[in-house]
């Protein structure tokens, strides 16, 4: 699979979503998602694979219960993760269609693999929006 895609779980038993994430960082990477683990866990999720690589950039697994996917996003975005595209919109389908089966699916685990990728150096929030003092 590439980038941000989705897949769904077949097996009733273990009903799951996964959805395959990627997002810039400005900051370091690293330091994001150690910020992240605590946050996740915090939100009632559990964490089980992070990986840091030479390049900077970051891989983290991570599984939520569904019903809490709007503050699993927000956490993302208040980490400082500048979302793809394609990533945002897999994040705001999964808080849409669990708002809408809310009863049925909210229990279900979604599981997310969030790549970290070190956005471009030396540029800061305000220079890439066009914001001056």
């Amino acid at each position: 699979m590439r980038g941000s895609e989705v897949q769904d779980g077949h097996d009733e038993a273990t009903a799951r979503r996964e959805l395959r994430l990627t997002a810039l960082c400005h900051e370091d990477a690293a330091r994001t998602v150690r910020f992240l683990t605590g946050a996740v866990m915090a939100c009632g999720g559990w964490v089980l694979v992070r990986r840091f690589f030479p390049d900077d950039s970051a891989e983290m697994e991570f599984e939520f219960p569904r019903a809490t996917c709007v503050e699993m996003y927000s956490v993302l975005i208040a980490a400082g993760l500048e979302l793809i595209r394609e990533s945002h919109v897999l994040m705001a389908d999964l808080c849409q269609c669990t708002k809408d089966l809310i009863e049925s699916k909210g229990l279900e685990t979604a599981g997310v693999d969030l790549r970290v990728l070190p956005g471009k150096p030396g540029e800061s929030r305000e220079q890439r929006l066009g914001i001056s003092d």
